[in-house]
């Protein structure tokens, strides 16, 4: 039992570092003033949040959990399309740290799980 929940935390860690990419991507679009990735980041961030608490990834949840939480308040608002450069500032930030945390997490992941 115990290594089956390995093997799925080493997943989830794995789908979740291959999908980095579109986490910059979504970021760009966001700062070159696209704002329709808004709604497909906050989602993303939204499903690493509770997957990451799921799989006992705190610091993973907490970083998503940020942008979710960023990403909500900045769509909650009249004006959404325009996205304030402190909001911005914060977005990128808070997307490196949660960069940081998957590939700490995956490093760890790799040395405790084999």
């Amino acid at each position: 039992m115990l290594r089956q929940l390995a093997e799925i935390r080493e997943n989830f860690l794995r789908r979740t570092r291959a999908e980095l990419p579109r986490l910059r991507e979504l970021l760009g679009r966001i700062e070159a003033g696209d704002s329709t990735g808004l709604a497909p980041l906050q989602i993303f961030a939204h499903r690493i949040r509770g997957s990451g608490a799921t799989f006992d990834f705190a610091a993973i949840s907490e970083s998503a959990g940020q942008i979710d939480s960023l990403l909500e308040a900045i769509i909650g608002t009249s004006a959404a399309s325009v996205v304030e450069s402190h909001d911005l500032r914060s977005l990128a930030q808070c997307g490196r740290r949660l960069e940081l945390e998957i590939g700490a997490a995956t490093t760890q992941g790799s040395r405790v799980y084999r």
